[in-house]
Order: structure tokens, then sequence, then C-alpha cells
């Protein structure tokens, strides 16, 4: 009898071991599934995948391929190029700094080499080509809204919180401009805050400020640009706002070096290589080429 359930119990254990290769099989053959504007993307040999970062990494081939930009790959470097219309983005694989248009930016997580493919962040590339990316996480697929849909999608999901702003003030909360993008102005709009900076999309000065929401640290959130480029802007007020902007949340100490050297380009002629300051929370960049506007990116260390 005893016999007789030892040989079961071997049978079992044999049968368990024969089905379990075709079970990992079966699960490593899950895939991400990525949609643009409605239209599945195939991907016939190199595969979308999950990286440590939880970002979806997709071949650069799909870049061009479904989102018509243009990819280029300098092997000497390390860096990939994407140029769609008026924008140029660069990655360097194993950096997290990037740039869109000249501008250094940081993402937090990094472009990479896997099987001999070329792979980045779907996320960051898209969105610096203008699209909006929607990560359905129990369909384990990627929505990617391009042109119009995209800016639909936009005023539908607005994340910017507007139930702090004062319910009897006269002023609207926010400009629309014609591409259905929401922005502050100063004298016609209320502030917007994020990450516990108060600021105006744009200030009367000249100063802007790019934003977006984000989640973790080491990842820029916000962009103030003293601009060179635009009539009536007044150069002193735009440092003026630009040192208030800073001094909300970063140690004074470390904006007094930040506005020395920021003051150090006073025409468009002016450049300023790129420099990094910090306080114990923030990262800071401030840059400025030759004929271009001054670039100050924050994000958290």
């Amino acid at each position: 009898m005893k016999l007789k359930k030892t040989g079961f119990v071997l049978m079992s254990l044999i049968l368990l071991l024969t089905m379990m290769p075709a079970m990992t099989s079966a699960a490593s053959k899950l895939s991400i599934v990525v949609e643009v504007n409605g239209n599945l993307i195939s991907f016939p040999d190199a595969k979308p995948f999950m990286d440590k970062s939880n970002r979806v990494q997709v071949p650069v081939r799909f870049v061009s391929e479904a989102l018509g930009a243009e990819v280029g790959w300098d092997s000497k470097s390390k860096q990939v190029t994407v140029e769609m219309g008026e924008d140029t983005i660069v990655l360097t694989m194993g950096k997290k700094a990037y740039t869109v248009n000249g501008q250094t930016k940081q993402m937090d997580t990094v472009a990479q080499q896997k099987q001999n493919r070329t792979f980045v962040p779907l996320r960051f590339v898209s969105e610096a080509l203008g699209a909006k990316v929607i990560w359905h996480k129990d369909l384990y697929s990627v929505e990617i809204l391009t042109g119009l849909a995209a800016v639909q999608e936009e005023k539908k999901d607005d994340k910017v919180d507007d139930t702090a702003d004062d319910a009897t003030s006269t002023l609207p909360k926010y400009i629309e401009d014609s591409w259905g993008i929401k922005r502050r102005i100063e004298g016609e709009t209320q502030k917007k805050t994020l990450e516990g900076f108060s600021f105006y999309d744009s200030y009367n000065s000249g100063l802007g400020v790019s934003s977006h929401l984000v989640d973790g640290k080491d990842l820029m959130f916000l962009q103030p640009k003293i601009h060179f480029d635009r009539d009536g802007v007044d150069y002193n007020k735009q440092v003026k706002d630009l040192d208030e902007l800073l001094r909300q949340k970063i140690d004074s100490e470390t904006v007094d070096k930040i506005m020395k050297y920021v003051k150090q380009k006073t025409e468009r002629e002016d450049i300023l290589e790129a420099k990094e300051f910090s306080d114990k929370v923030y990262g800071i960049q401030v840059e400025s080429r030759y004929w271009g506007n001054i670039v100050v990116s924050i994000w958290y260390k």
C-alpha cells in the first residue's frame, strides 16, 4: 500500500515538472499592448517591456514608424536623436538627463540597449513630442493620443487643481489658448501651485514657467525661463520674478548662488554653460546657449 502511495506521489511530481515549462512559457508571452489613436501597434521582433523603474520601454523604431518622427543614432556618443516637426529630443544611453529642443530635463529611468536593440522610455519621448500617454494597469496596455485627440483628452482629464481658487474672485482660473492648453497669466488669471511653488505660466515681465505633475524623486517638474526672444520683455523684472519664485522653497544661500550665475547673462549673445546647484531637497540647473534664453530646471534630488 505504501509502495502504491509512493508511486502516486512520484508520478504527480513528474507530471507537475513536465507542465511547469509550458506554464512558464505561456507567462513569458504576456506582452505590453500599445495603441496609437486607437490603432494597435505590432512589434514583430523586439517587444516593449517594463524596466526596473516601472517605465515602459519600446524599441526606438516604434517612435519613427508609429509616431512619424525621424530617428538618428550616434554610436560614438551613444545618443539617440528624435526629430518631429520643430521638436528635437536627444537621449544618451544609461543617462537620466536628456534634452528637448536644447533644454535639459530629467527622467526617472534611462534609455538602454537590449539584445542589440535600442529602447527608449515611451512616456518621456511621446510626451516630449506633444502626445498624451495613458497607462491602463489592468489591461497591461499603453494608449497614446496625438494631435487633436491629445488636446481633447487633456481638456477632459485636466489635472490642475482649481479647488483652491477663490470662488469670489472675478479673475478667471486660467486662459485656454487656441491649442486648448490652459495657462495662468499674471494679472488676468490666478496663480497655480505645484509641489509647493506658486507661479504663473506667463509673467508680465516676460518670465515663462513650464511645469508638469510628478511622481517620485529625481524628476524635473518646474522650468522657469528668462526670455530674450519676445517683444516687450523686461530683463531686470524677469530676474526679480525668478528670484521670488525660487525663494519660495529653495534654500536662500543656494538661490543667491543661482541668481549670481543667472545675472552673468544680460544679452542674448552671452553664454551660460550648464551649471548645477543644489540644497538639501532640490537640484537646479542653469543654462543658456548663444542667442538663447536662460533656462532654469528644478527637480527633486
